[in-house]
């Protein structure tokens, strides 16, 4: 029986041994290194989880854990753009120049060498590519065109396109004369009447508030005529009645005919129904460019008993000659014409010229009882200017 009993003794200790090494295993794993070192918990967090080219972020993964006894001891970052780092505090930061979606993993390590990763996202946005399209020179008075419709966002998001058309000029009044609105739209058109250089710029914006700038030039040349002169003979005449003492005014501008050079103007008198008899009819002709304190005064006689009593006055180079073909340059042919008309002092006669006509005599010419059937006279006159007139074409069209 003894011998029965002690057989079946030891054939059940290997099962037993089996059971209880079986349950010291996990015992003495972290003693004897069986099973590799206890493992700490990676955890990481960024302060962004969007940003745009070339900015920052912030990685913290001081919340990860080591079992206990086991101490942290490094951190090693894999950024996902081809950069790493170690650091020995679970803090870091990185700038990402390229834009895209990036996986972010940090490996926390203790003094067992034991480890693990933990992983983040980040999207980094790209800048707009600005693409323009315009002249950079033009003339005054032509329409430039300023195209940004081909710019692109690397995410294919809507573009939003600020133009500022003048660094010279701050229109919003912020003391900064390169960053205004002047413009929306990816076209923009406008026509500059001044020659010049001109310096913009144009701001494109996506959705992410990411925007890139590009400044351009524009040269505005001024238009260049021929001008040449011809001689133009130009006549006028006005007639009428005056009574004694009786004063007549005409007012007209003669300079829309063209440059003034001359003029040669007679007042005639009717003649006198007895002019033997009776004394003779007398009326005096005044000429007053006001716009130049210019006044001329000439009066009627009648050096023959047969003809009509007149006075006439006649003035030569009222302005300088200006004869011979040339070529000037101007913003527009209205700058032009204003040049000419003060070039070198030709700007005589601009203005409005008043011909004044007094009845300073005018003799009762068939008294019947002291009662004058005809107690004034006729007159009648005429003005002849000679004129310069600009012929104009434009140079280069």
């Amino acid at each position: 029986m003894l011998n029965s009993g002690a057989n079946r003794f030891a054939s059940r200790r290997p099962l037993t041994l089996l059971v209880i090494a079986t349950m010291l295993l996990p015992m003495l794993a972290g003693c004897t290194g069986l099973g590799g070192p206890p493992e700490p918990n990676a955890r990481v967090e960024a302060d962004r989880s969007n940003i745009n080219e070339g900015e920052s972020v912030n990685f913290d993964a001081r919340a990860s854990t080591s079992p206990e006894s086991t101490l942290i001891t490094e951190y090693r970052w894999d950024f996902g753009d081809g950069s790493k780092a170690e650091t020995v505090q679970g803090y870091t930061s990185h700038t990402f120049a390229d834009a895209g979606l990036y996986e972010i993993s940090v490996t926390v390590v203790n003094d067992l060498d034991g480890d693990d990763t933990a992983t983040t996202l980040l999207t980094v946005n790209g800048f707009p590519k600005i693409s323009l399209s315009m002249p950079t020179a033009i003339r005054t008075g032509d329409i430039v065109t300023l195209d940004a419709s081909t710019s692109s966002d690397p995410e294919n998001g809507e573009l939003t396109t600020v133009w500022d058309l003048d660094w010279n000029v701050d229109s919003d009044n912020d003391g900064d004369a390169t960053n205004d609105n002047d413009a929306m739209g990816a076209v923009h058109r406008f026509t500059p009447y001044e020659s010049g250089n001109y310096t913009g710029s144009v701001t494109i914006t996506d959705e992410s508030e990411a925007s890139a700038t590009r400044m351009w030039n524009l040269t505005v040349l001024p238009r260049t005529y021929q001008v040449i002169w011809e001689v133009k003979t130009v006549t006028y005449d006005w007639d009428g009645y005056l009574e004694q003492g009786h004063i007549h005014t005409i007012t007209h501008m003669p300079s829309e005919e063209g440059r003034i050079m001359s003029f040669n103007a007679t007042l005639t008198l009717a003649m006198d129904i007895l002019p033997i008899m009776l004394p003779q009819d007398n009326f005096s002709l005044t000429v007053d460019v006001r716009d130049d304190g210019w006044t001329q005064t000439v009066r009627t006689e009648q050096t023959n008993v047969t003809h009509n009593a007149s006075a006439s006055m006649e003035y030569l180079n009222l302005n300088p000659n200006s004869e011979d073909a040339h070529n000037l340059t101007a913003d527009s042919l209205e700058e032009l014409i204003a040049m000419l008309d003060s070039q070198s002092g030709a700007g005589f006669g601009i203005g409005d010229w008043l011909w004044i006509i007094e009845a300073e005599e005018a003799d009762p010419d068939f008294p019947v009882d002291e009662v004058d059937p005809d107690g004034g006279n006729e007159w009648e006159l005429v003005v002849e200017f000679t004129f310069l007139v600009p012929r104009i074409s434009e140079v280069g069209v």
